[in-house]
């Protein structure tokens, strides 16, 4: 068995545990394809000759320009006729001082017409640096909420915790955006890749491995090179062992992400800062990989042509100033509607 297949073994094991165990099984059903973890998206990104990675924040907000990700993972798909797959590999560890996705609220289009903010945890210095997975899922429907952010938020109820509610949120909301269609797109938090390299370590580890590598020899060296984190009973970061970790550092990662089938890596400037110490650490693990797996690649999000771009009507843009805060695609979606699968705004023509 090849390791991207491996991959997918485990994912398919493991993820009723991303749903309350008390869900019903339509709910639970639901919530799998919402995802992208039902049978159909696995097998076919288990034929996927390539994947396109992303690596959003577990968040309801997803703020523009980062939604442009998304719109151009969408894109780039439609373009290419070889089967492909996008996975958004979401960083669940994230906590409430982040002010680049804003995970603490969630802001959205009610049914009276107004912008409406629903807080979901405090910011105060005592609590800003709790991760969101460590948080209760979303159990309340929202105050005036209405079309495609009711149905996120009651099928986000059925999330083990904070960060697997926020997944369906976004994936409910990209999907009404045109940005995914079933089954072309799988919704996977971040821990769950590390398991998988956790689940293939070799302890003690192996001095000799088969010609040209195995996937134990590479998960062992990968973690042996890595730093650990995971959530303490506060629900802050604390270091810990790699083997006992559920998120490495930032290189370590991304450099996981080669288990997952050619990975085309979508990023920015941020992105590009990061590969020189990645592509080091890919370096010094290709002596032991296996011959499948292959190293993730980098590809820059092109520049969106701004007159193709959505904007908020009038009325919204006069909250959004008074609040502070920038167009979500959820916004976007509640005006707009499926707005991603009719306009690209990366066609170069």
């Amino acid at each position: 068995m090849d390791t991207k297949q491996a991959f997918i073994d485990h994912v398919r094991r493991g993820r009723s545990s991303l749903l309350r165990p008390d869900a019903p099984a339509e709910a639970v059903d639901e919530a799998l394809a919402v995802l992208g973890l039902d049978d159909a998206s696995l097998a076919r990104w288990s034929v996927s000759e390539s994947v396109l990675v992303s690596l959003p924040h577990a968040s309801p907000n997803v703020f523009d320009p980062r939604m442009r990700v998304g719109w151009y993972a969408a894109t780039a798909q439609r373009r290419d006729p070889r089967p492909n797959h996008h996975l958004r590999v979401v960083l669940t560890h994230i906590n409430f001082s982040d002010l680049g996705w804003r995970p603490y609220a969630w802001w959205y289009l009610g049914d009276d017409g107004k912008v409406h903010c629903h807080r979901q945890f405090s910011r105060n210095k005592k609590h800003k640096h709790v991760t969101v997975a460590s948080r209760p899922p979303l159990e309340e429907v929202p105050e005036a909420v209405t079309g495609t952010d009711l149905a996120a938020s009651r099928i986000a109820r059925w999330g083990a915790d904070l960060a697997v509610s926020y997944m369906l949120v976004t994936a409910v909301i990209e999907r009404a955006a045109g940005m995914v269609s079933a089954p072309t797109a799988t919704y996977l938090p971040l821990p769950v890749l590390i398991s998988f390299v956790q689940a293939h370590t070799e302890d003690p580890p192996a001095t000799a491995g088969p010609p040209g590598g195995s996937l134990a020899s590479w998960c062992t060296l990968l973690t042996e090179r890595a730093d650990g984190r995971r959530v303490g009973p506060d629900g802050v970061l604390v270091e810990c062992p790699a083997r006992q970790a559920t998120v490495f550092d930032n290189y370590s990662n991304l450099a996981a992400l080669s288990v997952l089938g050619a990975p085309q890596v979508l990023g920015g400037t941020k992105m590009a800062g990061y590969w020189p110490n990645v592509q080091r650490l890919l370096d010094a693990l290709r002596q032991v990989a296996p011959p499948d797996l292959r190293d993730p690649r980098t590809s820059l999000v092109p520049d969106a042509d701004p007159r193709r771009l959505v904007r908020p009507s009038p009325a919204t843009a006069a909250e959004l100033e008074r609040q502070g805060i920038p167009y979500s695609q959820g916004l976007a979606v509640a005006e707009h509607g499926d707005f991603a699968a009719h306009v690209d705004p990366f066609d170069p023509v």
